[in-house]
Formats: structure tokens, sequence, C-alpha cells
């Protein structure tokens, strides 16, 4: 149920949204969009556990290696799939800042343990990742929009916003967790963070519901043919990567899942963070967040079927 939880509610929230906006309008103007990522990452920060994870030189080249990929060459490699499809200027922002946020904070880990793989190497990963993330982000984006056309930000304000709706919060919740000794946390805690981030949505694409109905189909489909083959390239990068770094099984596993996937969350942060129309851009990171679910899980499940049949 948990797993069907968010992707069930960003469905709801695409429909509600372009059939009922009004609510979105409201709880935009309260600045409700900020609200509900400064409670994602708090929430996120209270969950997260490091307890227990070890530290060596060989996870730092696998840390390196992950972030170049995901950090690095996977914006790139959004620059250069939309200018050969064209996109428009609202669909190319959000292509570009997908493609430049961070991993997912818990999917990247729950499809690694679903496919066998290295779960604690995965939140490793994932944290590590999505700190870099924050300041890796600005630069990489600025550059990217200034390259795809006459678009730039500004990078100082940006960074200040990550601090503020990202960082700050995460460390919050990580704090609590420290002050009140939790050593286990509860999973109904996940809901409220799914729940954070379809209310997000709803708000975003009830602001850009206007910008939705103008862009054509083939616009759309061009948008769905460029993430879907992002995500199939990241991955084709990790796991060249595993085994240039000789990974055992399961630890190319938490590499493959997690510096391929891209986190919905911190792109809500950055489009709130930025001071001009962004259209329907959050349009192309719900078609990225989906297609790489679905490619993912899929994925998964062979792996972990074939192994289990090699036994």
């Amino acid at each position: 149920m948990r797993q069907r939880f968010l992707p069930l509610g960003l469905i709801l929230a695409a429909i509600f949204a372009l059939t009922l906006p009004q609510a979105g309008l409201l709880l935009a103007e309260q600045g409700g969009i900020k609200l509900t990522i400064l409670i994602i990452f708090l929430v996120s920060g209270y969950q997260t556990s490091t307890a227990g994870i070890p530290l060596n030189k060989g996870l730092l080249h696998v840390f390196l290696v992950a972030a170049a990929i995901s950090l690095l060459l996977a914006p790139l490699l959004g620059l250069a799939i939309g200018t050969l499809l064209a996109l428009p200027s609202s669909l190319m922002i959000g292509l570009l800042i997908i493609c430049a946020a961070p991993p997912t904070l818990s999917s990247g880990i729950v499809i690694t343990g679903l496919s066998g793989g290295n779960t604690v190497l995965a939140l490793l990963l994932t944290i590590s990742l999505n700190l870099t993330g924050i300041l890796t982000l600005p630069i990489v984006l600025h550059f990217c929009l200034k390259a795809s056309g006459p678009v730039s930000i500004n990078q100082w304000a940006l960074f200040s916003k990550m601090l503020l709706l990202v960082l700050l919060p995460f460390l919050l919740g990580k704090l609590l967790r420290t002050v009140l000794n939790k050593q286990k946390i509860s999973a109904h805690w996940g809901y409220v963070n799914s729940s954070c981030v379809i209310l997000a949505v709803y708000i975003s694409l009830a602001m850009s519901r206007q910008e939705f109905f103008r862009t054509g189909l083939g616009e759309y489909l061009a948008v769905l043919y460029s993430v879907a083959l992002i995500h199939l390239l990241l991955l084709a990068l990790n796991t060249l990567a595993a085994k240039a770094l000789r990974l055992p099984s399961a630890d190319a596993k938490a590499l493959l899942f997690v510096a391929s996937q891209k986190t919905l969350p911190v792109s809500l942060a950055v489009l709130a963070g930025l001071h001009q129309d962004t259209g329907n851009a959050v349009v192309v990171c719900l078609l990225f967040h989906f297609s790489q679910l679905l490619i993912d899980s899929v994925l998964a499940s062979r792996l972990r079927s074939r192994e289990e049949q090699a036994v």
C-alpha cells in the first residue's frame, strides 16, 4: 500500500489540479509549496539514521563516481537531449532542473532492497549525494540554463533557498531524532512525506494549469521520450561504472539505482525558488519521476529473479 500511495496520489493531484485548481491557487498565495517542502525535509531528516554506516576509502571512490554521474553528467545529458528535441523553454527548464537534482530520498533505497542490493550503501549514497547536490545544483543549473537559451538564475539566491528549504529542515529533523534518542521510526511518517509531495504537486500544477493546456501532445511525447532516454542512459553509465570499480553485485545495485534516480521534492524546491514563470516545468519533473519508478521497478524485479534462479 505504501509503495502505491505516492504514485496514485500524484495522479489524483494532477486530475484535481486540472479540474479544480481554486484550492491550489489559494494555497499558493499562502506560501503552501514552501511550507510543504519544509515539512518534507524536516520529516526526511527525522527518518534518516546514519548509525552503523561504515566509512572507508573504497566508499569514497564509489561516492565520487556517483557524484560525477548523478550531479554533473546527468544535467549535461538533459541539456543535450532537450536541445536535440528542441523543447520549449518551460519544458526545458523542467528537464534541466530534474536532471540537476540529487537522487530520490527513499525510492532508490527501497528499489535497491527489492533487487537484493546493499541498502546500507544506498542510504550512504543518498545522504551524501543530496547534501553535495545542494552545493552543485545552483552552479550546474545556471550553466545549463544559460547554454540552453536566454534564461539565467541568481545562483546565490537559489543556493540560499536550498539551504533554507532543504538543508536546514533536514538537519533540524536529524537533530530532533538525536535529541529524542529515537532508534526506530514508524513507517507511517512516510505517508506524511508523500502527502506533502502530493500537495506540492497539486499546487504547482494548479498554478500552471493554463500553460498545461497550451502545450501540444507532440511536445509531451517528446518530454516522455527524453526523460525515459535520460534515465536509461544513467542506468547504463552506472552499470559501466560499477564494472570499472569492480563492485560486488549488491554494491553495484546500490550505485545503479541511487545514482540513476532524481528526486521530485528538491525539484519542487528549486521551482519554488526561481523568481520567474516556469510554466508547466513541473510536468516534466512528474513524468521523470513516474518513468524512473516504472523502469527501475521492472529492472529490480528481473535482477532479483535472475540471482534467485542462479542459486
